[in-house]
């Protein structure tokens, strides 16, 4: 029987190096090279993973053997829906496949210090099932125990969800949203903040979602917090499945696709360094046009000294397989 383990929230063994080189947001300028820090396609069985690397619940699809807990094992009892091959090469991270209230993680469980920006790019797959819930990437105060993630179902792993609380020592949780309750100040998200950082009045109704988008939250602890900083969300793009673009692509109908190619997303997320960093997230729709913005934003929160990052996804009713692939994480320097 499948295991849940409710933690992780976003990932990752990735980032292991995630932070350690300086880089003021000032300082990456053109000229200046970029270092890698973690690269991590996910695309073997995972010989090599580092001991900080967590699983919680979440396998390699190109792993043949079971193991045991937190450890990044075969997805032959993962295997609901139009999951890839288990046992082949390339695989991917698989979070989830498309069994209904299932939920996968991953963390990287060690501090990375804050001293340098960052730029993580990855690949991710959200397919082959009803729409539900999405991905996210999160970052943690590096002095947390980090053992479990937040809410799952529309918080996906970051916020708290009714009486799920968020992640402990939250800092930053990036939603990458195809069921479109991450958005939304319901299901106890966005408690006790202040109302320049609330959900929309149209996202404060508990029978409204917005489907397909990507939405930023901030620093949070238990059950207060975890305030919305930035969405794509408007009031044009509540109801089930809504139609429309994202700046112009087709990112709505891409997070249901049905296939892989079809399905992947290229996803970059920029946090520059400093004490109230400015974070930016950029898609490549992988339409031809390249690299598009869709939300930017600078951290009215202060940040900690040092990170922990990981990945998660979850289901409910309806559901998707949720993959990832070729995580790197870079930093600049001289």
């Amino acid at each position: 029987m499948k295991r849940i383990a409710m933690v992780g929230a976003g990932s990752m063994v990735l980032a292991a190096a995630l932070a350690a080189v300086p880089a003021t947001a000032g300082a990456q300028a053109v000229d200046e090279k970029k270092v890698v820090l973690v690269n991590a396609p996910f695309t073997g069985d995972g010989e090599g993973m580092p001991p900080e690397a967590i699983s919680l619940d979440a396998c390699l699809t190109a792993a043949t053997e079971l193991g045991g807990v937190d450890e990044f094992d075969s997805c032959a009892d993962q295997n609901v829906g139009p999951v890839p091959e288990s046992g082949k090469s390339p695989g991917f991270l698989q979070l989830t496949d498309a069994g209904e209230y299932d939920a996968g993680a991953a963390v990287y469980n060690k501090a990375l210090p804050n001293k340098g920006g960052i730029e993580v790019t990855f690949a991710q797959f959200q397919y082959g099932g009803t729409g539900a819930d999405g991905i996210s990437f999160f970052l943690v105060d590096g002095e947390t125990d980090l053992t479990e993630a937040g809410g799952f179902g529309g918080s996906l792993g970051y916020a708290p969800h009714t009486d799920n609380p968020g992640i402990d020592g939250g800092y930053l949780g990036l939603g990458l949203d195809a069921w479109g309750n991450y958005s939304a100040d319901t299901e106890g998200r966005g408690e006790g903040c202040p109302e320049d950082y609330r959900a929309p009045a149209h996202l404060q109704i508990a029978t409204n979602r917005a489907p397909d988008n990507v939405a930023l939250r901030g620093p949070g602890q238990g059950f207060d917090g975890y305030c919305l900083l930035a969405t794509t969300a408007t009031d044009e793009k509540i109801g089930e499945y809504a139609s429309g673009d994202i700046y112009g692509t087709d990112f709505p109908e891409s997070l249901r696709s049905e296939t892989l190619a079809d399905a992947k997303r290229l996803v970059k997320l920029k946090v520059t360094d400093g004490e109230h960093p400015t974070v930016t997230v950029d898609i490549d729709f992988l339409d031809g046009e390249g690299w598009t913005r869709v939300l930017e934003t600078a951290m009215p929160f202060a940040a900690p000294d040092t990170f922990k990052i990981g990945f998660a996804s979850s289901t409910g009713g309806a559901t998707d397989v949720h993959l990832i692939r070729h995580l790197r994480v870079e930093t600049f320097v001289d």
